[in-house]
């Protein structure tokens, strides 16, 4: 797939703002990011600066800071294994990094 022209992504950047009061009740009324990203060909990450700086406050990913049992070699320090108590994760118990 060819990569967009500036003017392109001018161009559905404008189209999403131009429906921002539409953006904003979509995503207060819990579409996702990724979802309303798509719809405008956005990126995500330029769609939540956009929606806080139209003062929307962001949702978080609950399971995405939930790695809590890191298992480290002892000599070197390097992370051995990474055990999620989340099992949407895909990083269960015992199961390696990466």
């Amino acid at each position: 797939m060819p990569r967009r022209t500036p003017a392109e992504k001018a161009a559905a950047r404008n189209r999403l703002i131009s429906d921002r009061t539409t953006v904003i009740n979509r995503y207060t009324h819990g579409d996702s990011l990724k979802a309303i990203a798509r719809t405008y060909d956005v990126h995500a990450p330029w769609l939540a600066a956009r929606l806080t700086r139209w003062g929307v406050r962001v949702r978080t990913h609950a399971h995405a800071t939930s790695h809590t049992h890191v298992l480290r070699d002892a000599e070197t320090g390097a992370v051995t294994a990474i055990r999620c108590p989340d099992v949407r994760c895909g990083r269960g118990a015992g199961s390696a990094s990466g």
